[in-house]
């Protein structure tokens, strides 16, 4: 059954045995991470540090006093536990990092960020509690986060270097942007930026959720916040743990996620309706609208006291949607935003936000060449004068797992396959590994 479903021998042989030696290879293909015809998600748990990980918690799982009174369990942890351990020390850890600033801080996770001791290379190092990821109905969007990380080629995500764990956290090492954010910029020209800047910035957020999508996923939270300016000043779009994976263009959802001022009337309207419902990647581009309205105003266009007001307004967006008179607005920048905050079906996509004469200046093939009207000035490359004082918001203190009657949790299953590791990457494809690799360090200098 697996060789074909993932379409490695051909239908017409499919009567003829299979040599030892070619299933070997085929095996050997598989943790490698370069199986034909697998989709990535099918690869994390099929891959090195997927399996390591399914170790680990297998090892983990026997050790429990109920199962060590088996025979065969205590005989198993006695012979691994040393080899095991052994193989821990080599992934990577919290240890390997010394922390320099906090930069973003919530209910269930905080970004910090971090220097690794061994090389002084910088990094952003998201952590999220696992006793929160696990009380959520939706226990898998870190997975989502991990994947989308870990699977991207575009210039407008991160690069994300390493995904590991520990018995309390999971931790995302990936690409630090010292720029800070769209909305530590808009306080920084007093909550109101030029067309100019909206037609920069918007034309860059457009390409960067569109790379998304073209990835098969929903982002559903995009705001100032997770919006990035790296080094150069360039956008570059994060914090996917609200995204979906699409199904026929479609992301089945039963409870709306993201942030109210920034949600779509068709994602509330699973809410009120308080059953299963359907949505596509259109909200994305109502929360695109949002911010474009919040670049202009310096303000969100429905927000109001509390969260069901702001619902409201949203649901009786034709009602509510208003522009006032300061500033003075193009009609091209006005239509823009009137054909984003608008009902589903007559939303602007991907293409017809390439055409609109709003953007009749954007050279969208050069845009990552053109010079942004914001270049931050940094002191060091773990600055983080960019970024506002985050709001320390308290963590969910984490629970001991709850063991049934035989010693069996199964709190761990939900993370494995988590782990990830970029340099993993290069193997067989070269013979030297460590030499090959390119740290950010190296990057930069070679920019220079």
């Amino acid at each position: 059954m697996l060789k074909f479903k993932y379409g490695v021998r051909n239908p017409s042989e499919a009567s003829a045995p299979e040599p030892i030696a070619s299933r070997a290879s085929r095996l050997n293909l598989f943790f490698q991470g370069k199986p034909p015809l697998m989709t990535q998600q099918q690869m994390s748990a099929l891959s090195r540090e997927g399996v390591l990980d399914a170790l680990f918690v297998l090892l983990e799982e026997c050790s429990q006093p109920a199962l060590m009174k088996i025979k065969h369990v205590s005989s198993f942890v006695r012979k691994y536990s040393d080899t095991i351990a052994e193989l821990r020390e080599l992934q990577p850890s919290v240890r390997d990092f010394e922390v320099r600033s906090l930069v973003g801080c919530g209910h269930f996770a905080e970004v910090q960020v971090v220097r690794e001791k061994a090389t002084g290379d910088v990094y952003a190092m998201k952590i999220m509690k696992k006793a929160a990821l696990r009380a959520q109905e939706q226990v898998s969007f870190f997975e989502e986060e991990r994947n989308i990380l870990s699977q991207s080629t575009s210039p407008w995500i991160p690069q994300l270097q390493y995904a590991f764990q520990d018995k309390n956290n999971l931790y995302l090492v990936m690409e630090y942007q010292p720029g800070g954010d769209l909305l530590s910029l808009l306080n920084r020209y007093e909550d109101q930026l030029d067309e100019n800047m909206i037609q920069f910035y918007l034309a860059e957020l457009i390409l960067a959720v569109h790379s998304v999508h073209q990835m098969g996923y929903v982002h559903r939270d995009i705001k100032p916040e997770n919006i990035l300016i790296d080094r150069t000043g360039h956008i570059k779009l994060v914090d996917f743990g609200s995204a979906a994976k699409m199904n026929s263009n479609k992301v089945d959802a039963k409870l709306p996620i993201g942030t109210p001022d920034y949600m779509a009337p068709e994602v509330l309207t699973v809410m009120n309706e308080d059953r299963r419902g359907t949505y596509g990647l259109d909200c994305d581009w109502w929360s695109v609208g949002v911010v474009a309205y919040e670049m202009l105003y310096g303000k969100t266009p429905f927000t109001e006291g509390t969260s069901a007001r702001t619902f409201n307004n949203i649901m009786n967006f034709q009602r509510f949607l208003k522009f006032p008179d300061d500033p003075k607005v193009s009609s091209e920048l006005l239509d823009l935003i009137q054909s984003l905050l608008c009902v589903q079906k007559e939303r602007l996509k991907f293409e017809g936000l390439c055409c609109h004469p709003f953007f009749a200046r954007t050279d969208w093939n050069n845009i990552r060449n053109s010079p942004p009207p914001f270049v931050p000035t940094l002191k060091s490359d773990d600055d983080t004068s960019n970024f506002d004082e985050p709001e320390k918001n308290s963590w969910v203190s984490s629970s001991p797992c709850q063991l049934s009657p035989s010693g069996f949790s199964g709190e761990e299953l939900p993370f494995v396959g988590f782990s990830y590791s970029k340099a993993l990457g290069y193997l067989g494809r070269s013979e030297s590994v460590v030499s090959g690799l390119d740290s950010p360090a190296k990057v930069s200098s070679m920019e220079k």
